[in-house]
């Protein structure tokens, strides 16, 4: 599908790839948003990561959820202009966050508005920027007459006086900051038209009396399928889900086959894919929940069988007409963490939970449904008590003649909400068209060119160190956000001329703290903390220098400078050569004592003794740092003494002396500030 991108979806990755404006990507169910956000993740040039509001979604979607990723507070959080929730964070999870450019928030439609607030106060914060999410671009995906966010009474007593209702479009982020809304709407799921044109009814809520009676000729109060035919009910409640599942299971005759899963590291327990104690019989009515991965593609989340036998570490499952059983042994989900390495936003492997990739499938609740396709259906929506549970429901079927009702579906079980009504009757005028991603594009350039300019990063750094340059603010801070209040009036020129100017500026200052930061850490209490702090700042600078580098001499692209932006903060974090937590922790004289260890290695082989009957490591450490140049001195090292120095000191001393003589000026000096 995605080969050929409908224009549509190709005006959405335009927004993704050549804007930071946020983008609402919405559409009926089946028209192919998931499928969408797997293109992106293969093919977008920024640095992203994918987070959604539950377990289960988060892993479905290949992310994290909202709350791990941001360390959300459980419970309704009140909007602040003064708190900084990211202040407890780590500083690797500081790190991951700044370096973002790409936020994408997965089945948007069940996120509150005080959690889409929170999220844009930490990345405000962190990247120490006034933009909306910090200049994160967000792209949300959802669908809004679907599952809606879950708040209780006592919740939002706290909240509807800071909302106007309970859905992330009223935060107050999004309330001033403009957005685009794009809708996909070529149905993949369906294929009939009439039965596509009433579930278009049933989400905008305004269903007709003569589709309400075609969908309602589905209603068979007495059906039972037979062993052979794969039906799945989609029910309200999980009690009775289980109910259903228990009582079919019980029923069946034979022995129960019984599965544990094998649960690695941090997987929580909302994002278990099926259950940890899985018991099975032949005979059951059996659900994949995981997607084949392999060449053969033999099933897919969702896909309905039943077991035929089981022996030992295997079930085999035969679906509808298919003529072979499919074999089923356990498969592995991971819970995906993000690591920032080397300025690249990694996925890590944080847990996993391993099992057969099954579950009972005679029933299945409307809510652990979304997402998934079914060939053959019983929907039960007579106790519906939510907004979208009745389209979420009838929209799982591929086909109306797949599906059968177990109570007549009435006017009243469609549930509606207002807000989402009004939302939609609005969005109309966020619409966007070519002519509107051609002004969002220049936006975005104007963004990048505030970004390379933007000093406020490093100056937030350079606590500490403002003695050793006491200009930086005045010479590159002030002057960096005069320039940048005209942004509008910038030409090529103009950017190459600032960009010699703080080529020369930045330049200067790296030579000032290079000469003067040994000598703070030398003499401060926290040597670590500011060794590290030094490097942070170098390297944020060295950064910077590339780019004004190559701006200086060159024309201002988008693309040009989102590539060079990667290649130079890469750069700048692998240089370890002038790394202060480096030189912190190496050894005085690093390259003798080197040395001097082999020396000792040959010698105790030439003696046939241990090596520490030589020196010891300690000793051999004494020697590089201290760097005696007789044998008096020599033996007055602590672990050498008169017979050793006597001994071998003659050796030792000579390889010190070839060790200063080899070394480059200042380098002993410069190491031994620490």
């Amino acid at each position: 599908m995605m080969e050929e991108m409908n224009p549509i979806m190709q005006l959405a990755f335009d927004y993704v790839e050549s804007t930071n404006t946020i983008i609402f990507l919405t559409g009926k169910a089946g028209t192919g948003k998931t499928t969408f956000l797997q293109y992106v993740k293969q093919h977008t040039r920024k640095k992203m990561a994918i987070v959604a509001p539950t377990g289960v979604a988060a892993i479905n979607a290949g992310g994290m959820t909202i709350h791990s990723m941001f360390q959300v507070p459980f419970g309704p959080i009140i909007p602040s202009n003064t708190a900084r929730p990211e202040a407890h964070f780590s500083v690797e999870k500081k790190e991951l966050l700044s370096s973002l450019d790409l936020l994408v928030i997965d089945e948007v439609s069940m996120v509150r508005p005080d959690i889409l607030d929170y999220i844009d106060l930490v990345l405000r914060n962190v990247k120490d920027s006034s933009y909306p999410f910090g200049g994160v671009q967000l792209f949300l995906i959802g669908d809004l007459s679907q599952l809606s966010p879950i708040i209780r009474d006592e919740e939002w007593m706290l909240l509807n006086r800071y909302y106007t209702n309970q859905y992330f479009f009223s935060s107050r982020v999004l309330q001033h900051s403009p957005f685009v809304r794009i809708e996909l709407d070529h149905v993949f799921r369906q294929k009939e038209q009439s039965f596509v044109d009433i579930l278009n009814e049933v989400r905008n809520n305004q269903i007709s009396p003569p589709s309400l009676a075609v969908l309602n000729e589905r209603h068979q109060p007495d059906f039972r399928p037979t062993a052979t035919e794969p039906y799945i009910t989609l029910t309200t409640h999980n009690s009775i889900a289980q109910k259903l599942n228990n009582e079919f299971i019980e029923a069946l005759e034979g022995e129960v086959f019984d599965f544990k899963a094998t649960i690695r590291g941090e997987f929580p327990k909302d994002a278990y894919p099926t259950e940890t104690d899985l018991k099975l019989k032949i005979g059951a009515q059996v659900m994949f929940v995981k997607n084949d991965n392999s060449a053969e593609k033999l099933f897919y989340n969702g896909k309905i069988g039943l077991i035929t036998r089981i022996e030992s570490d295997t079930v085999f499952v035969r679906c509808g007409n298919e003529t072979k059983d499919i074999a089923v042994q356990a498969l592995e989900w991971t819970n995906i963490k993000y690591q920032l390495e080397e300025e690249q936003i990694n996925e890590t492997n944080a847990g996993s939970f391993a099992q057969i990739p099954l579950k009972l499938a005679w029933a299945i609740t409307i809510h652990k449904s979304q997402g998934l396709s079914f060939d053959k259906a019983i929907i039960d929506v007579s106790e519906a008590f939510a907004h979208g549970q009745v389209y979420v429901a009838l929209s799982r079927c591929r086909s109306l003649g797949g599906m059968v009702l177990r109570n007549k579906v009435s006017p009243h079980n469609i549930i509606g909400d207002p807000a989402i009504a009004l939302f939609n009757n609005q969005a109309h005028a966020i619409k966007p068209d070519r002519e509107r991603l051609t002004l969002d594009q220049e936006r975005y350039r104007q963004f990048l060119i505030a970004e390379l300019f933007n000093f406020a990063p490093v100056k937030s750094k350079m606590e500490g160190f403002e003695e050793v340059v006491p200009t930086f603010n005045t010479e590159v801070v002030t002057v960096a956000e005069k320039l940048t209040r005209q942004l509008h009036t910038i030409d090529t020129d103009r950017i190459k001329k600032a960009a010699v100017y703080f080529l020369q500026k930045l330049e200067a200052f790296t030579t000032s703290l290079h000469a003067l930061i040994p000598g703070l850490i030398s003499q401060s209490s926290t040597k670590k903390e500011l060794a590290a702090k030094a490097d942070q700042v170098m390297q944020l600078i060295m950064a910077r220098i590339t780019l004004m580098i190559h701006f200086s001499a060159e024309d201002f692209t988008v693309n040009a400078y989102l590539d060079l932006k990667k290649e130079a903060q890469a750069k700048s974090v692998a240089d370890k050569s002038r790394s202060y937590v480096k030189a912190l922790n190496a050894k005085p004289n690093e390259e003798l004592y080197k040395q001097l260890m082999q020396w000792r290695v040959s010698m105790a082989e030439k003696n046939k003794v241990m090596p520490n009957m030589i020196l010891s490591e300690k000793t051999i450490a004494a020697i590089a740092e201290k760097l005696p140049q007789t044998l008096k001195a020599l033996g007055a090292i602590k672990g050498v003494g008169q017979p050793k120095a006597v001994q071998y000191g003659q050796e030792i001393i000579e390889l010190i002396r070839a060790y200063q003589q080899a070394s480059q000026p200042g380098e002993a000096e410069q190491k031994s500030l620490f």
